[in-house]
């Protein structure tokens, strides 16, 4: 659990924001990098408030799995996180978790209940990544690209997908709102842990919808897609 909780929280981004205007430009602020391999911190979820938790809403606390369940090494051995699927087969029919839906809700629009709850959730947090770039090129004014290296955020002036260069190193995005900071970051907590399906899915899906529909707001458009 110490090694897995992350580095950051809806505290760290409360205060990196404090004081300013949801779509202003901050000049001082960075990305919040919420650290790898996340599974305490989801696992957690509102009981941690690791991932950014919007005011007024409400989120799933330490999902609370089946008692055989009930701890890490349950299902993963404790020294190379190997997953015993014959866990799984206990009560799921499948010991693949990407496979398992544990809803019956569609939270990605398709109504599909027959595909394993991860779907939703990558599939949703696609749609939050194309919102995030919308929002970075219309309202934040300077479009950005994801690479999978610190800091992570680049920009990407003549967006052509790769990031601006400036003396033969890459430009890191440097034109964050608030709102586009929050939104970042959970799109990077969500995909920090391999297995959020498993930790605490309900979790990670109130996390990119909080966040999608703020960034919906700001770019005037209806969010139909997506469930809570």
């Amino acid at each position: 659990m110490t090694c897995h909780q992350g580095r950051a929280s809806t505290v760290t981004i409360e205060n990196a924001i404090a004081g300013g205007s949801d779509d202003v430009i901050n000049a001082e602020l960075r990305f919040i990098n919420p650290h790898y391999s996340v599974a305490a911190a989801s696992l957690l979820g509102s009981t941690g408030g690791l991932g950014y938790q919007y005011p007024n809403k409400t989120y799933e606390p330490r999902f609370a799995h089946a008692r055989p369940v009930s701890s890490c090494t349950s299902c993963h051995d404790p020294h190379n996180l190997t997953v015993a699927e014959e866990t799984c087969t206990t009560c799921h029919q499948t010991g693949n978790s990407r496979e398992i839906r544990v809803s019956r809700m569609s939270y990605d629009g398709s109504g599909n209940l027959n595909q394993g709850i991860r779907r939703d959730i990558d599939t949703n947090r696609q749609r939050l990544f194309v919102l995030i770039t919308d929002y970075a090129r219309e309202v934040a004014g300077t479009p950005l690209v994801y690479v999978n290296r610190h800091p992570y955020f680049f920009a990407d002036h003549n967006g052509d997908g790769k990031p601006d260069q400036r003396e033969g190193a890459s430009v890191s995005y440097a034109s964050w709102t608030p709102r586009l900071l929050k939104a970042a970051y959970n799109w990077k907590f969500v995909g920090a842990d391999a297995g959020i399906h498993v930790h605490n899915p309900h979790y990670a899906l109130q996390l990119l919808y909080d966040s999608a529909e703020d960034l919906s707001n700001a770019l005037g458009r209806e969010l139909t897609d997506m469930k809570r």
